[in-house]
């Protein structure tokens, strides 16, 4: 087992975040890891998520614990990849547990540093381990373990449950046929 010790320079703590084999938790990726610990039933590669998640579940660009930072395929990531929040530490750090990040392995309590010009987690660095963060990754942003906001809910008052889009209001008036 291999442990990293990363300082917090805003805490001034320390924080361990253990890699364990990933063939003893039956994980060798992160989309069945991150489906299993956020409950977050989406299936597909990771870069598919954040358009699977539309109309699902709520996206966004906060982070929270258990929701899901979506990250977008790259060169060197062309599935993308799925890490779920564990702790948010503030409003550009957090700690993630994730599954294949490190080949075969299950991480947990992983420093990522939101480093977006815009503060929105579109760009994120993950620890290296020894105070060190590797390389700019793109996000798509959050996906939270609820419904998204612009959907309704109707029950009869028993066990039947409709789901809807929020109607957006129709407009009255007929366009005018005389104009050519």
């Amino acid at each position: 087992m291999v442990h990293h010790v990363v300082l917090h320079e805003a805490r001034r703590d320390h924080v361990r975040y253990p890699h364990r084999l990933a063939s003893s938790h039956g994980y060798r990726w992160c989309v069945p890891y991150a489906r299993d610990v956020s409950h977050i039933d989406i299936k597909g590669d990771a870069f598919l998520w954040w358009a699977e998640a539309a109309g699902r579940y709520a996206r966004g660009h906060r982070p929270e614990p258990r929701a899901v930072l979506n990250f977008r395929p790259t060169g060197r990531m062309p599935l993308g990849h799925v890490a779920v929040v564990a702790k948010v530490i503030n409003s550009r750090e957090v700690l993630v547990n994730q599954a294949n990040w490190i080949p075969d392995t299950v991480s947990h309590d992983v420093p990522v540093i939101d480093v977006s010009p815009h503060n929105n987690w579109t760009e994120v660095r993950v620890a290296l381990g020894n105070g060190r963060f590797g390389m700019t990754y793109p996000t798509y942003g959050f996906i939270y373990d609820q419904a998204p906001s612009n959907i309704v809910y109707a029950s009869n008052g028993g066990t039947e449950v409709a789901e809807a889009p929020v109607a957006h209001k129709i407009r009255l008036t007929a366009p005018n046929r005389k104009l050519r």
